[in-house]
Parts: structure tokens; C-alpha cells; sequence
């Protein structure tokens, strides 16, 4: 039951990533990437006034602990979203995908030391299941002769996997309680709170990325389209980080739910290549795949399928 949470979280944070990637490469002034982080202040605060709304002042019925530990995955979280805006203008998104996949990898290392989780061996053999058709499909569809890794942007992606994935397990360290929605609404009003105040934060502290916001969504060319466009993409953030933040409440083994994430966004990417490139090629100009590509797809779905399977078992 557990899955359906990350399952659909994944897809909301997906569809919104292909706004973002849009907005970084075509938007925002070079070199100033991540002040995209600050235009998500819309949807941290949407968060708070919703929950408060709901579930009124039992949000404040949290230890003050796990409160401020929230908070601290909320901060740790804008820190992984600045590092990956940077990685989406310095690099090929190819590239930022093959480097992206170190999370699960960290996630499941975190959890062990962090959370003393322990994985069966059934968990551990689906993994490496899972790992092998993600780097299967990802590395496959580099293309050959292509221009040279930046290390630069390997790094930059590397940290900022690091920074997201350190945030779910702080985040999961600091939960309380029986997995009910009350508990929940706690747990992620006080982690909106902490995005909430790291964001403002830097809004006073980095005036260069006031100004790129400024010039962006106010006041530059195309800036009503430009402000439409990530409001949209606040929006399905929102309800992917509700999707996700439920599944780390349900969820058995806590750093697994990274494993599922990059599952789900790897079928996103394998569906939207094959409808948009063989059935809607000219509506985003889309690369028609050809046979081995498909092929490539229908070996790792095998894969991953196994891998589901055996780590449910």
C-alpha cells in the first residue's frame, strides 16, 4: 500500500522538473540558477496555510525535538534544490540523470547508519535488480562521441543527491507517532516551516538572487509567462512532496522509498519517450526511438519488475 504514495509523488515531481528544467535553461540569468529556489516560497507557504487550515492547531502538537529536526530537513532540502538548479544550467541533463542515480545508493547507506535500518536480503537482491536496469537505460542512452563529463557538474549533482536524500532520512528520524495523517500534518508543517524560513534567509542574505527573480518572473521579457510557468510547477511540487512525505511515514524501510522514486521516474521517462516520440513526435520535437532503444526499455522494465517483486516478497 505503501508504494502508491512514492509511486504518484514521483510523477507530480517529474512533470514539475520538466517546468523547472525549462525555466533554468531558458529563464534565469546564467550563473544564477539557484535563485529558482526562491520562487518556491509560494508553495512552502501554501503548505503551512493548507495544513492549517485542515488540521488547525494540532500541527503545533509536535515535540519540540522532532520539531526542530524537521525544520532542519526542510533547510537541508532548499540546499539540495539550489545544487541541482546549478547542476540543470551547467550540464546535459543525460549526464546530471547518469550522476543522479548515487541517491538510492546513499539513501540505502544513510538509513543503515542514520536510522539503523536492516535489509533483508530479499530487499538487497531487488536493489541491485532495480540499480542494474536504471544504469542499463541511463547509460545506454548517452550518446556515443559526445562531449567529455564536466566533473564539475558530477560533483555539483552528487551534492545535491546527498543534500535530498539526507534531508527524507532526517526527515524519517525525526517522525513520531503511529502513521495516521494527524502525525503527518506535524511532521510536514514543521519541515515547510523550515523551507519556509532557510528561503527567506537567503532571499535577505544573496541580493544577486533577488534581482534574478526580480528580472524573471516581474519584470523581464516574457515574465507573466515565466511567473505562470512555476507557479504551475509550485503546484506539482506541492502534492508530489505530500505524495512522497506520506510514503516516508508509511513506508517499512525508510530508505527504500529513494529505490522506488528512481523507479517510477525512470518509467516516467521511458513512457513520455515512447508517446511523445513515436506517437506525438512534433509536439515537443521529440526524437523518434528507434528499435534498439525499445528494446533497451522492455530489457530494464524486466528488470525492475524482478526487482519489485523479490523485494516485496
Amino acid at each position: 500500500m505503501w508504494l502508491i504514495f512514492p509511486l504518484f509523488g514521483t510523477v507530480f515531481y517529474n512533470i514539475g522538473g520538466y517546468i523547472q528544467n525549462y525555466l533554468t535553461d531558458n529563464a534565469i540569468p546564467k550563473k544564477r540558477a539557484g535563485s529558482y529556489i526562491l520562487i518556491r516560497i509560494f508553495c512552502h507557504i501554501a503548505a503551512l496555510v493548507l495544513l492549517l487550515a485542515v488540521f488547525g492547531r494540532a500541527v503545533f502538537m509536535m515535540p519540540v525535538m522532532n520539531a526542530l529536526g524537521m525544520m532542519a530537513a526542510g533547510a537541508i532540502n532548499v540546499i539540495a534544490t539550489l545544487y541541482y538548479c546549478k547542476a540543470l544550467q551547467k550540464g546535459d541533463n543525460a549526464d546530471i540523470a547518469i550522476f543522479g542515480q548515487v541517491s538510492p545508493l546513499i539513501s540505502v547507506g544513510l538509513g543503515m547508519l542514520i536510522l539503523r535500518e536492516s535489509i533483508a536480503l530479499n530487499q538487497w537482491i531487488g536493489f541491485v535488480f532495480i540499480m542494474i536496469a536504471i544504469m542499463y537505460v541511463i547509460m545506454g542512452g548517452r550518446q556515443k562521441g559526445g562531449k567529455k563529463i564536466d566533473p564539475k557538474v558530477a560533483l555539483i549533482t552528487v551534492v545535491s543527491s546527498f543534500f535530498s536524500v539526507l534531508s527524507d532520512i532526517v526527515y524519517a528520524k525525526y517522525l513520531v507517532g503511529t502513521a495516521d495523517y494527524t502525525h503527518f500534518a506535524q511532521a510536514f508543517f514543521f519541515f515547510e516551516l523550515g523551507c519556509t524560513v532557510f528561503t527567506i534567509l537567503i532571499a535577505i542574505f544573496f541580493e544577486s538572487y533577488r534581482k534574478a527573480i526580480k528580472r524573471t518572473f516581474m519584470t523581464g521579457p516574457h515574465h507573466k509567462h515565466n511567473l505562470v510557468y512555476a507557479l504551475t510547477e509550485n503546484l506539482t511540487f506541492l502534492i508530489a512532496e505530500i505524495f512522497y512525505k506520506l510514503g516516508l511515514l508509511m513506508a517499512p524501510v525508510k530508505s527504500l522509498v529513494s529505490v522506488i522514486g528512481r523507479v517510477v521516474s525512470l518509467f516516467t521517462s521511458m513512457f513520455i519517450t515512447i508517446l511523445f516520440g513515436r506517437v506525438f513526435p512534433k509536439f515537443i520535437s521529440a526524437k523518434r526511438p528507434n528499435k534498439k532503444t525499445l528494446m533497451r526499455y522492455a530489457v530494464a522494465a524486466v528488470f525492475i519488475i524482478i526487482g519489485l517483486v523479490v523485494m516485496n516478497y
